[in-house]
C-alpha cells in the first residue's frame, strides 16, 4: 500500500513538473513571437515622405537664427603604388550652452575598393555660416588674402569673389544648407521637388548600421535623388543629388550630415561630408555654434550688395579647353585659383 502511494505521488509530482516546464516554454515562445512581430511591424512601417520631413524639422529644433564658424577642407583622390593609411591631423573644439564638446577631424581613411587611391587634402579655408531660418543665408570662405561669399535671400542668390559680383558662380556644394534651412514642411517639400526628390515615394533603408527613411527612392535604388532621415533620431543622415555632367554622363553629389551638436534648442551637424561620384571631396568641420544671434540686414541685402560690388568681367573661353568643367573641378579650380 505504501509503495503504491509512493509511486502515485511520484507520478503526480512528475506530471506537475512537466506541466510547469511546458507552461514556461509556452510563455517563452509566446514572448519571443510577440517580440518578433513587434520588431517586424516597427521596421515594416514606412512614414510618408512629407510626414518624415515634418518630424525631421521638429527634431532639428526651433531657432530664429544661427551662426556657425567652421573649417572647409577640400580633398582630391590621388592614385599611388602603395596605399597608406591616413590619420586625423588636428582637433577642433565646440562650445555652446550645452557645454564644451571636442572632436578630432582631418584626413579620412581610404575606402577605395581597388586599393590604389589615396585621399589627399588640397586646401583648408576658414569659413562662417549665417542662417536666418526660412528667410536668408550667407556663407563666407576665406584664405589669407581672398574671400568668397555666397548669399541666398528671398529666393535670389549672389556670389561675391574678392569684392566682385560673379554671375553663375553658384554650385551644388552650396545646396547642403537647404535640408537645415527651411522650418516649414511646405517650403522644404517644394525645394526638394525643385531639386528632383520625389517626396511622394518613401521606403526603409540601411546605411552604416543605421535604419533610415529614404525619401525619394525605393531602397536600395540609388540612381535617383533622395534624402535619408535617421529612423531613431529623425535627423537628416544623407542627401544624394543626381545630375548630368557636361559630357552627358551621370554625376552624383552625396552630402552626409554627421556628429550632431546641440546648442540651446537647435541641433546642427558638426561634420558635413561631400562625396562626388563616391569620392570624398570636401568636409565642413564646425568649430563653434551661436544660437539666435542678431545679424545686420546689409549682410543679406542682395540688391544693395550688387550696387556696392562691381560685376566681375566675363572670362574668355580658351580654344581647345572644355566650355564647362565638371562640378567638382569647377569648385576646386575656382578656389585654387583664388586662394593660392
Amino acid at each position: 500500500m505504501r509503495i503504491w502511494q509512493y509511486r502515485a505521488n511520484k507520478n503526480l509530482t512528475n506530471r506537475v513538473s512537466m506541466n510547469a516546464e511546458y507552461k514556461k516554454r509556452l510563455v517563452f515562445t509566446s514572448l519571443v513571437s510577440i517580440l518578433v512581430i513587434f520588431v517586424a511591424s516597427t521596421h515594416a512601417y514606412v512614414l510618408q515622405g512629407p510626414h518624415a520631413l515634418d518630424l525631421m524639422i521638429e527634431n532639428l529644433g526651433k531657432a530664429k537664427s544661427l551662426f556657425v564658424s567652421h573649417k572647409i577642407i577640400y580633398y582630391r583622390a590621388e592614385f599611388v603604388d602603395d596605399l597608406e593609411q591616413l590619420s586625423p591631423s588636428s582637433e577642433s573644439a565646440h562650445s555652446s550652452d550645452a557645454g564644451d564638446i571636442s572632436d578630432s577631424w582631418g584626413r579620412p581613411e581610404n575606402k577605395f575598393a581597388d586599393g590604389m587611391a589615396e585621399i589627399q587634402e588640397t586646401m583648408e579655408l576658414d569659413g562662417s555660416l549665417r542662417f536666418i531660418f526660412s528667410q536668408a543665408y550667407r556663407s563666407d570662405a576665406r584664405s589669407n588674402d581672398s574671400e568668397r561669399i555666397f548669399i541666398f535671400s528671398d529666393g535670389k542668390s549672389l556670389t561675391l569673389i574678392d569684392g566682385n559680383s560673379v554671375p553663375g558662380a553658384t554650385n551644388r556644394f552650396d545646396l547642403f544648407k537647404d535640408i537645415l534651412f527651411y522650418h516649414s514642411r511646405e517650403a522644404l517639400v517644394d525645394r526638394l521637388l525643385q531639386l528632383g526628390v520625389d517626396v511622394t515615394m518613401s521606403s526603409l533603408g540601411r546605411f552604416e548600421e543605421k535604419i533610415a527613411f529614404v525619401i525619394g527612392a525605393q531602397y536600395p535604388d540609388e540612381s535617383v535623388s533622395q534624402v535619408w532621415i535617421d529612423q531613431e533620431t529623425f535627423l537628416p543622415l544623407r542627401w544624394m543629388i543626381h545630375g548630368v555632367d557636361p559630357a552627358g554622363e551621370s554625376d552624383t553629389l552625396e552630402i552626409r550630415y554627421l556628429i550632431w551638436w546641440k546648442t540651446g534648442k537647435i541641433r546642427y551637424p558638426s561634420r558635413i561630408e561631400f562625396y562626388q561620384d563616391g569620392n570624398l571631396v570636401r568636409v565642413n568641420q564646425a568649430i563653434n555654434l551661436e544660437e539666435n544671434p542678431t545679424f545686420s540686414r546689409e549682410l543679406f541685402d542682395i540688391d544693395y550688395l550688387k550696387t556696392a560690388f562691381p560685376r566681375a568681367p566675363v572670362q574668355p573661353i580658351v580654344p581647345g579647353e572644355p566650355e564647362e568643367p565638371s562640378e567638382v573641378e569647377k569648385t576646386i579650380e575656382e578656389f585654387r585659383r583664388i586662394f593660392e
